[in-house]
């Protein structure tokens, strides 16, 4: 219904709850209505109405008529609607800039720590990384510490959705070879990887399917192990190895791959 459509974007937009997108929604259909009138014409409770009216008149989508039962009429949906984006935008900003600062400030006090990186981590050469926000994260790393050389066999991820900063990193000196599923051809029509591809700034082979995709970043190994469920939940368990031993035992089997991939 329309009606549930206009309570629905008015509670994901514009911060009122149920009830007062309900009674606001009333007061924009009949005027002007006293609490009681509009336990009478809409969903609010009768005991909440008072509560309800007095919170827009206080979020600025009420205006309140004083009298021995007090009215309400509602502030037009255009201009309310309108000084709240304007407010929203000058908070998002504030917000930001708040943000920032204290990123700045965290890395200034965090120096000491990440000085003593190496020696503290420096021995690990294995790790285990779920889920698709973390490894989206350990994947950019990679891409953001390449010096030399990318080794991409991709079924689709990491071409359409970290495609910046790979570009990135050929930018900043790396070769890459990329291998991707022919399913993936079309997405990647008018990309940045295609026009590097036509312009000689990577190699791109296309192959019907791989069973291992990878990622192989100098001496640095990224691949997903196999499961079906846990990639349907995006909680896919991704393993990160540095080591140059396993890096030579993959880099095989991507040429292996490249031996059979078409030029695209």
């Amino acid at each position: 219904m329309v009606k549930d459509r206009m309570v629905e974007l008015l509670q994901e937009h514009f911060e009122l709850n149920l009830y007062e997108a309900r009674a606001y929604v009333a007061l924009v259909g009949f005027g002007v209505l006293t609490p009681a009138e509009l336990a009478s014409v809409s969903e609010v409770p009768a005991p909440r109405t008072y509560d309800v009216l007095r919170s827009l008149e206080k979020k600025g989508f009420a205006i309140s008529q004083p009298g021995k039962v007090n009215k309400y009429r509602p502030v037009h949906p255009e201009n309310i609607l309108e000084k709240f984006i304007e407010e929203w935008q000058e908070r998002v900003k504030e917000e930001l800039e708040a943000k920032k600062k204290a990123k700045e400030e965290l890395i200034e006090l965090m120096k000491p720590l990440i000085e003593t990186e190496i020696p503290k981590y420096g021995v690990e050469r294995v790790w285990v990384v779920r889920g698709i926000r973390n490894a989206t994260l350990k994947t950019r790393e990679m891409f953001e510490e390449v010096k030399e050389k990318i080794l991409l066999a991709d079924d689709g991820y990491i071409a359409i959705n970290l495609e910046n900063d790979l570009i990135k990193a050929i930018d900043n000196g790396a070769k890459a070879k990329i291998i991707v599923s022919k399913s993936l051809l079309k997405r990647l029509e008018g990309s940045k990887i295609m026009e590097y591809a036509k312009k000689g700034k990577l190699e791109l082979r296309a192959l019907d399917k791989f069973e291992l995709p990878m990622l192989i970043c100098d001496d640095e190994v990224f691949f997903a192990l196999e499961d079906m469920a846990a990639r349907y939940f995006n909680y896919e368990t991704q393993v990160w190895i540095k080591d140059f031993r396993v890096r030579d035992l993959f880099e095989t089997k991507f040429n292996e791959y490249w031996e059979k991939a078409e030029k695209v």
